[in-house]
């Protein structure tokens, strides 16, 4: 082989090697990526399914590792309302119609009052405000749903709905629909079935709110919904298993498993919005 064509050999390869290095690479990442995804999809599957609610609370900080924040919240968002879709429908027989139509409408309200609020209040004080009344009302329910001889809780309709609006506010500025939600539901005195089947339904409301924001917001792109749809399999199977692990659970163990879930995502948001 003549020497000058060693030397365009050499040039070549040296031009092609960094571009298929680089391809190899993006390869890696995005299997990694969409493996990392899938597993947080799964374990979070098994919260939701087991507890009634927490998806977002165990998916968005984690997937938040491997994928920019947005794209962690839209695909937990994503991921999230099939579950809430599935269990609603699963479940329907158990749900509570006058506390979710109460409630449902409340978030349907609450959501312009999101858009100003998060346009008017910084996020970071919204989410402190939101951590502190979370554990404060997470610790009231701890404490006084566990004293004897307590008279049943009875909560106003007025009450249910300022609630569901919170949670409508809260959904549309913080992406965080969860506790007003959860605080509504135990204080009534709902559990096991009753309670996954209730608050899913609400969530449903506050996702058809959410989605048509987040798409008219740009914030849904073509790659968050392929890595959604993505995860829908290991979604189903960590579905599965939190079906069995709720089955195994009596009343009490699911209480104090849904009230601590309650307190960690309060604890969570403050820590959250200090860092």
């Amino acid at each position: 082989m003549a020497p000058s064509a060693v030397g365009e050999m050499a040039i070549t390869l040296s031009l092609r090697q960094p571009a298929e290095i680089w391809s190899q690479c993006r390869v890696v990442i995005s299997i990694g990526t969409a493996a990392a995804t899938a597993g947080i999809v799964l374990g979070s599957a098994v919260l939701q399914r087991a507890v009634g609610f927490g998806f977002a609370l165990f998916a968005v900080p984690l997937m938040a590792f491997v994928l920019p924040t947005k794209s962690a919240v839209v695909v937990a968002f994503l991921t999230g309302s099939a579950i809430s879709a599935w269990l609603t429908v699963r479940l329907r027989a158990d749900i509570v119609w006058s506390v979710a139509r109460r409630l449902g409408a409340g978030t349907a309200l609450g959501a312009p009052i999101g858009v100003v609020v998060l346009r008017a209040v910084p996020a970071e004080t919204l989410r402190l405000v939101l951590g502190i009344t979370t554990c404060v009302a997470a610790l009231w329910i701890i404490v006084s749903t566990r004293l004897p001889a307590r008279d049943a809780a009875v909560l106003p309709g007025s009450s249910t709905l300022a609630l569901g609006l919170a949670a409508g506010a809260l959904n549309t500025s913080l992406a965080t629909s969860g506790p007003p939600l959860v605080y509504a539901l135990r204080r009534i005195g709902l559990h096991d079935d009753h309670f996954r089947a209730t608050i899913s339904a609400v969530f449903v409301v506050a996702n058809v709110i959410g989605l048509p924001l987040l798409a008219t917001a740009n914030l849904i792109t073509s790659v968050d919904v392929h890595l959604a749809a993505a995860c829908l399999v290991p979604c189903a199977l960590g579905t599965g298993v939190g079906a069995q692990l709720g089955a195994r659970m009596n009343s009490a163990h699911f209480i104090w498993a849904a009230d601590l879930l309650l307190l960690a995502t309060g604890v969570l948001t403050i820590t959250r919005a200090l860092a």
